[in-house]
């Protein structure tokens, strides 16, 4: 997965109520990696920190729609 794409993702999430501590803890990293994810310092993550990003926001989905 692309960083854009991850930080698209993480920008829905947010907007949704989460906040960073929460993306975090479930990712399994610190505020700051989810940061700097988010503002495209980082746009290769490790696979673990993206794949839970990316079950964050498909969880997102269901209630969005």
């Amino acid at each position: 997965m692309h960083g854009d794409e991850l930080a698209k993702k993480l920008e829905a999430i947010l907007a949704s109520g989460a906040t960073y501590k929460a993306v975090a803890k479930r990712a399994s990293c610190d505020t700051s990696t989810i940061y700097r994810i988010r503002t495209g310092h980082i746009v290769n993550p490790s696979y673990s920190v993206g794949r839970a990003i990316d079950e964050m926001h498909s969880e997102l989905k269901p209630a969005a729609a």
